[in-house]
């Protein structure tokens, strides 16, 4: 088998490191004593480029050791273009241009056609730059490559493939605030460039819901133009056979209009001070510390600075690393670095994660290595270790003929020239000591850092206010608009309180009259529910304990097994998963509360409670059955009742509760099969649609009013 140019030069490397000793030599006892040869001079290979008449850059790079060839793409765009009340459509467009099939092929063939022959394509467009690429067999790679130019010119956006990716985005949304550690990121990115910036806004239910395939298709058509766009084919193919494939199936792109997409600066942005963001169902601190950077990996101050952040925080013998976790054990991963980019510049940030208990200490020790890199900078024993091993690191991420393309096509992009690869191992090895104490002290600001943590505020070791005043991030997730709860205006609004109050009232009697209701102490329930998933229908077995107004427990069994969810006021708990008893997580803790305090016994419940508002809100019906839309509003939570005039029954409640994506979404339950069981006349089975789509089935088995009550039921919440 042939060995590509790249590991022919690795073997090189290897057989200077087992030559033999020559005769008279002494062998070395101790580790100081081993000595080194030189570096010998590593040659990378070079792809060829050409530029088609339409502006089109190829970069061609053969590879025989496979019969693959792939094929990669880099086209100007990215998110930092976004406007701010369509954030997310950059993403969406280089997702759904594979996904959402092309002109000629719909979604489902295209994903068959791939199938068929081992082939992949893939697309996506990130903050500063839009990517794709397609992987064949030598066979096929031809045909498979005229798929590819359909993907990248002519892509579909089915509509049908654009709503799962959104609801897929919208699930992430929810997800946004369940780790730490990425709050902790967003929220830094927000304090370093700014919240409104396009280097730091995140994608919204609002702006998510926003984009139409019309945004798609838009975005596609400004951007994805041939003299925007590099290609980059690499495998087992000669450099005229790819050039000449790929002349005839994109020579026929035409240009664009002309234009220059100029990419945002980020702006001078100073933070200094400290943040906390709360999170109490952890057991741990998330910290970031920093301040934004003035570098640019242009600058030749770039090269110090990378023996620099190698010395800090680059290894397991690095300062931040030796200190924090092997000396003190305060963490398991700590990391710091002067940040820099090929066209903007970046912050000086440090980042680490420990227990709620040890965070100032952590906090001051971070702080203490940032300072004392200055005062005390990089030795020359430091400096050379860390030379050492940013030149190995180098050697092994060109392993490959292609990597060292893909380095390339980078380096095309962003107008860097074709030697940078060789510039970087030159300047890394002339770095002295010198020049990291001075770019130590211009890069690194001790007296201008952000101090973020995300965790609970409880428990730990000192006060954050040891360090300064101190600012709390509101981390909440906006929410979309919901039309759950309209009031009533107009017309509709004369007497409509006076209206609700007495339908409210009346649904007091149909359910068993307010002596019964307010005497529920306790309530109990056993169901069967059945819940629709994108895999289908499961059934699980439900029972809930209730005690008012805010004692719950659920055991849930379920196909993938049992579990206990305990509330008990403001703290909750899950057992029965895989990690033993875990803190229930704040959200579902509060929805799980929502939940059963919207359900018609402890809604009725609360009417007598200061700020109870009912007002008829309108006419609709459930099924057959005309009902009075009731508006009513608790403790600032508003829904819509659906209540029959003449039974009293209430056979509805619109609210805004959560979409099976996990995303806040208006939630309509109807009720069924009222029936007489406890003294109460309570429905025996409820339904739940989103979007008129069927949710959740729930049909009561049992119901028991005041039960016993065991004294550890909801567990203290923990």
């Amino acid at each position: 088998m042939n060995r590509t140019p790249v590991c022919a030069a690795l073997a090189a490397w290897a057989l200077v490191a087992a030559a033999p000793l020559p005769a008279g030599a002494q062998v070395a006892t101790t580790i100081d004593q081993l000595k080194y040869p030189a570096l010998p001079a590593f040659a990378l290979p070079k792809p060829t480029r050409t530029v088609l008449p339409n502006g089109l850059v190829v970069l061609v790079m053969e590879d025989h050791e496979l019969p693959l060839v792939s094929v990669s793409a880099r086209f100007r765009t990215g998110s930092l273009l976004e406007p701010a009340d369509k954030v997310g459509v950059a993403s969406l467009t280089g997702s759904q241009m594979r996904a959402g099939g092309t002109v000629a092929l719909a979604p489902d063939a295209l994903d068959r056609y791939l199938e068929d022959r081992a082939a992949s394509i893939e697309t996506g467009i990130g903050d500063d730059a839009g990517t794709a690429g397609m992987s064949a067999l030598k066979q096929d790679w031809v045909e498979v490559l005229q798929v590819f130019s359909d993907v990248l010119r002519t892509p579909r956006f089915d509509p049908a493939r654009l709503e799962v990716a959104r609801r897929g985005i919208e699930a992430s949304i929810a997800r946004q605030n369940d780790d730490p550690g990425s709050i902790a990121s967003r929220e830094f990115r927000e304090l370093m460039y700014g919240a409104d910036t396009p280097f730091a806004r995140e994608v919204t239910y609002a702006s998510v819901q926003a984009i139409t395939r019309d945004d798609l298709v838009a975005w596609h058509g400004r951007y994805l133009h041939p003299e925007q766009t590099i290609i980059a084919v690499h495998g087992d193919v000669t450099q005229a056979d790819a050039l000449a494939a790929i002349t005839k199936v994109f020579g026929s792109w035409n240009r664009g209009p002309k234009a220059t997409i100029t990419f945002p600066d980020p702006r001078p942005q100073s933070a200094p001070g400290v943040y906390e963001a709360v999170k109490s169902d952890v057991a741990q601190s998330s910290i970031r510390i920093g301040h934004m950077g003035t570098l640019k990996s242009t600058h030749p101050d770039y090269y110090p600075v990378q023996v620099l952040n190698e010395v800090l925080s680059g290894s397991f013998t690095s300062r931040l690393f030796s200190k924090v976790r092997t000396e003190k054990g305060l963490a398991y991963s700590v990391g710091g670095s002067v940040g820099s980019g090929y066209t903007r510049v970046a912050p000086f940030s440090m980042a680490t994660s420990t227990k709620t208990s040890t965070t100032a200490e952590t906090i001051e020790t971070l702080v203490a290595e940032a300072r004392r890199i200055i005062s005390e900078p990089p030795t020359e024993a430091e400096i050379a270790r860390a030379r050492q091993s940013i030149l190995n690191s180098f050697i092994f991420n060109s392993a490959t003929s292609e990597q060292v393309l893909g380095q390339h096509v980078v380096y095309e992009y962003y107008g860097l020239p074709t030697d940078w690869l060789e510039r970087y191992r030159a300047g890394i090895e002339k770095v002295t000591a010198a020049d990291t104490a001075r770019v130590a002290k211009q890069y690194i600001k001790p007296e201008q850092f952000a101090i973020l943590v995300v965790g609970p505020t409880e428990g730990r070791d000192k006060p954050l206010s040891t360090f300064g005043a101190v600012k709390t991030l509101d981390i909440s997730i906006p929410e979309p608009p919901s039309s759950a709860a309209p009031a009533p205006t107009g017309a509709a609004a004369a007497g409509a309180e006076e209206a609700g109050k007495a339908l409210v009232g009346k649904a007091v009697e149909a359910m068993g009259g307010a002596a019964a209701i307010d005497g529920v102490k306790a309530y109990r329930e056993e169901t069967t529910v059945t819940a629709t998933t994108p895999q289908g229908e499961i059934e699980l077995q439900s029972t809930v304990l209730v005690v008012p107004p805010d004692r719950v427990r659920q055991e849930l069994v379920t196909p993938m097994g049992a579990m206990t969810m305990k509330i008990a006021g403001a703290s909750g708990s899950v057992d029965g998963g895989p990690q033993g008893s875990m803190p229930l997580p704040e959200a579902q803790r509060t929805s799980m509360l929502k939940q059963i305090q919207r359900s018609p016994i402890f809604l009725l419940q609360r009417r007598g409670q200061p700020g109870f508002k009912a007002a008829v809100a309108g006419e609709g019906k459930v099924g057959d059955t005309a009902v009075s839309l009731v508006r009513v509003e608790v403790e600032g939570d508003a829904m819509t009742l659906g209540i029959d005039p003449k039974t009293g029954q209430i056979r509805s409640l619109l609210a805004r509760g959560t979409g099976p994506t996990g995303a806040p979404a208006d939630v309509l339950t109807e009720y069924h099969d009222y029936r007489a069981d406890g003294g109460l006349t309570v429905p025996h089975a409820r339904t739940s649609s989103v979007g008129g789509a069927v949710a959740q089935k729930v049909t009561v088995k049992t119901v028991q009013v005041n039960p016993a009550v065991p004294a550890d039921a909801f567990g203290g919440g923990k």
